[in-house]
C-alpha cells in the first residue's frame, strides 16, 4: 500500500478496512553479507537498516489487528512517511512486543538499526528470531546486537542457527572477539562451544573456535592438539598462525619459526605469514633473518610504512645509520608514518653532530608517542648550546598551541632544567606553575621530588604534605614522605605511621614493603625488618632493596647471606652506586668477584 495515495477520506476508510483484517507487510529480505564474514563488527546492521526510512509497497497477509494495536501500527506507518522516525519506532516496538508478529519485529529492528538505537533493535530482533526461527536475517541481527553487549553465550545460539540454516557462521572470528571478555565470560563461551563440539565432533569451525578460546585461556597444549588435528586436513594460513602462536607461547620459538617458514613456502609466499615470521625473528633477536624476511615483503609492497619502519629499526640496532636514514627518508617521501621518521632522522643527525638538521627533524616529529621525546631533544640541544631563552620560548609556544599537552610540557621543561643542575631556574619555573594551579597533585609531587634531588627536604616535605591534604589516600605521597623521614631524619616513629598507611592502601607494593623494612631497621626491629625486606626483594629484584636487605643481614651477623644478596644484585645492576656505597661502607672494601672470594 502506498501511503502517499491516501488523499481522501474515502481512501483512508478503505485503508483502515484493509488494515483491520491484515498483519504487517512481509519485507523482501535484501541479500545481506554474513554477519561475521569480516568480523562481528561487519554485521548486517547497515544493510538491515537501509530499507527502514523509505516506505514500501506493501501487501499484507491476512491476520487480525484490532483496537490500539491497529492504531499504533497505522500511526507508525504515517510517522515513517513523515520522517518522524523516533515516534514510528516507538509504535513499531510496542506492536512487535504485543503481537510478537515477526514481520513487525523485522520492520522495527531495521528502523532501530537505522536510528542506531541498539537497545530497541535487540529487543525486537530477539522477537523476530524467536517467532521466525528460519529467517537467517533475524539471527544475524541478534548475533550482532548481542555481541555489542558482550552477551556471547546467547549470541552463540543464534550463530549456530545461521549455520543450521545453511549460512556461513564464522565461529573462529566469534572466538577472536572473546579475547575482550573477562576470564569468567570467556570460560562460559568456551563451555558453550565445547558443548556444541560434543554434538558435532567433526565440525572444523567449532574445532578452530575452541582452539582459539583455549589459547586465550592459557591452555596452550590442549589448543595445540586441536591445531595439529586441523592442519592434517588443511594448511590454511590461520591454522599455521595459530600453531606458531601456540608454540611461541610455550617457549618453543625455534619450532614456531619452522612452522612459519614451512607455511610461507607452502602458501607460495603469503605476505601475512612472512610478516609474522619477520616479527617473530625480530623479537627473538635474529635481526639478520628478520631483515631478509622484511626485505622480501618490501619487494611486494615497496611503500609499506610498517615494513620500512621495521627495516629502519633493524638497521639502527645494527649500527647502520646510513641505511636506516634511507628507509626513514623513504617513509617521509611517501608520507608513511612521517612523524616517527622525522624523530629518528633527528636522532641520526644528532649523532652525526649536526644540531641544525637535528632540530629541523625533531620539529617535524608527529603528535604520537614521539612528540614528547622530540621536544625533550629540542630543549636539550638548545640548553646545551647555551640557548636557554630560546628553549623557554619554544616550550611556551608549544604550551599555547597544545593546551592538552600543557602539563606534560611543564614537567618536561622542569626536568630539563633539573638534570642540568639549574636549581634556581627550576624552582622559579615550578613555583610559577604551582601558583597557577595550586592543587595540581602531579605538579606538587614533581616539585617535591625535585626538592629531593637538590637536598631541599623543606620543599619535599611541604609539597608531599600538601598532596596528602588534597588526597589523603595518596599512597605514593605517604610512602615517599615516610621513606624520606626514615632515611634522612631521626623522625622514625612519624615515618612508620605514614608508611603503615601507605601499605594499608597498597599492601603488595614492593617499594612500600621496602620502606617498611627500612623504617623497622631504623627502629632496631631487625627481625621484622628482615621479614619485610626479604619479601620486597622477592617481589622486585632491585638494587636499592638488595642494598637494604644486605645491610640488615650484615649488621645482624649474617655476612655470608648479605654478600650473596649483594653479589646477585650486582650481576643485574653492575654499575649501581647504592650497592657499591653500602658494600664499601660496611666491608671497607669493594665486593670480590665471587662469594667464595669474600669467604
Amino acid at each position: 500500500m502506498n501511503i502517499k495515495s491516501i488523499n481522501s477520506v474515502l481512501l483512508s476508510a478503505v485503508f483502515l478496512a484493509a488494515l483491520a483484517g491484515c498483519a504487517t507487510a512481509p519485507v523482501e529480505p535484501e541479500p545481506v553479507e554474513e554477519t561475521v564474514q569480516a568480523g562481528p563488527e561487519v554485521a548486517s546492521e547497515k544493510k538491515l537498516a537501509e530499507s527502514a526510512p523509505e516506505p514500501e509497497e506493501i501487501v499484507y497477509p491476512v491476520a487480525p489487528f484490532t483496537g490500539d494495536t491497529l492504531y499504533n501500527l497505522l500511526a507508525a506507518e504515517v510517522a515513517g512517511y513523515r520522517t518522524e522516525f523516533d515516534f514510528a519506532l516507538e509504535k513499531y516496538v510496542a506492536v512487535a512486543e504485543e503481537t510478537r508478529d515477526p514481520q513487525v519485529a523485522a520492520r522495527a529492528t531495521r528502523l532501530a538499526l537505522y536510528l542506531k538505537d541498539n537497545e530497541q533493535a535487540l529487543r525486537t530482533a530477539l522477537v523476530w528470531a524467536e517467532e521466525d526461527p528460519r529467517d537467517a536475517d533475524a539471527h544475524r541481527a541478534a548475533v550482532d546486537l548481542l555481541l555489542k553487549q558482550d552477551r556471547m553465550e546467547e549470541a552463540i545460539t543464534h550463530l549456530w542457527a545461521i549455520k543450521e540454516l545453511g549460512g556461513m557462521a564464522r565461529f573462529d572470528l566469534f572466538a577472536y572477539r572473546s579475547a575482550n571478555l573477562s576470564p569468567e565470560q570467556r570460560e562460559s563461551v568456551l563451555a558453550a562451544i565445547s558443548r556444541m563440539l560434543e554434538q558435532h565432533p567433526t565440525d572444523e569451525q567449532l574445532k578452530f573456535a575452541r582452539a582459539i578460546l583455549l589459547e586465550q585461556t592459557g591452555r596452550y597444549e590442549e589448543s595445540l592438539v586441536l591445531a595439529d588435528e586441523l592442519l592434517l586436513e588443511s594448511q590454511d594460513v590461520s591454522l599455521v598462525i595459530l600453531k606458531a602462536s601456540l608454540l611461541s607461547n610455550l617457549g618453543r620459538i625455534d619450532e614456531a619459526v619452522s612452522v612459519l617458514e614451512a607455511g610461507v613456502e607452502a602458501s607460495g609466499g603469503s605476505r601475512r605469514l612472512r610478516l609474522i615470521l619477520a616479527r617473530m625473528l625480530f623479537e627473538a633477536g635474529d635481526l639478520e633473518a628478520a631483515r631478509m624476511q622484511y626485505g622480501q615483503v618490501l619487494e611486494q609492497s615497496p611503500n609499506d610504512g610498517d615494513v620500512l619502519f621495521a627495516l629502519a629499526l633493524i638497521a639502527l640496532d645494527q649500527g647502520q645509520d646510513a641505511e636506516a636514514k634511507r628507509y626513514f627518508e623513504r617513509m617521509v617521501r611517501w608520507n608513511r608514518r612521517p612523524g616517527e621518521a622525522h624523530y629518528y632522522l633527528g636522532g641520526i643527525a644528532e649523532r652525526e653532530g649536526d644540531s641544525v638538521a637535528a632540530l629541523r627533524e625533531y620539529r617535524q616529529a608527529g603528535d604520537g608517542y614521539e612528540f614528547i621525546p622530540a621536544q625533550a631533544r629540542i630543549g636539550a640541544i638548545l640548553v646545551n648550546e647555551g640557548r636557554l631563552p630560546e628553549a623557554t620560548e619554544h616550550f611556551d609556544r608549544l604550551r599555547a598551541q597544545r593546551p592538552s599537552r600543557k602539563q606534560q610540557l611543564i614537567l618536561l621543561e622542569a626536568q630539563l632544567l633539573a638534570e642540568r643542575g639549574m636549581q634556581e631556574e627550576v624552582f622559579d619555573f615550578l613555583d610559577a606553575a604551582v601558583d597557577e594551579d595550586s592543587e595540581n597533585i602531579e605538579l606538587l609531587y614533581f616539585r617535591a621530588m625535585t626538592g629531593q634531588r637538590f637536598d631541599r627536604l623543606d620543599i619535599l616535605e611541604a609539597d608531599l604534605r600538601r598532596v596528602i591534604d588534597i588526597d589523603p589516600e595518596n599512597a605514593d605521597a605517604l610512602n615517599a614522605l615516610g621513606y624520606t623521614l626514615t632515611d634522612q631524619t631521626d623522625r622514625h616513629e612519624e615515618a612508620l605511621v605514614l608508611i603503615e598507611k601507605a601499605l594499608s592502601i597498597k599492601p603488595d607494593e614492593a617499594a612500600f614493603i621496602d620502606s617498611m623494612g627500612w623504617v623497622q631497621y631504623r627502629l632496631n626491629n631487625y627481625e621484622e625488618a628482615l621479614v619485610h625486606l626479604r619479601r620486597a626483594l622477592e617481589l622486585f629484584q632491585n638494587d636499592e632493596v638488595a642494598a637494604h636487605l644486605g645491610e640488615v643481614l650484615w649488621v645482624t651477623g649474617e655476612e655470608e647471606e648479605a654478600v650473596r644478596v649483594w653479589q646477585e644484585a650486582l650481576e643485574l645492576a653492575p654499575d649501581s652506586e647504592i650497592l657499591k656505597d653500602v658494600i664499601l661502607r660496611l666491608r671497607g672494601e669493594p665486593l670480590g668477584k665471587t662469594i667464595e672470594e669474600v669467604r
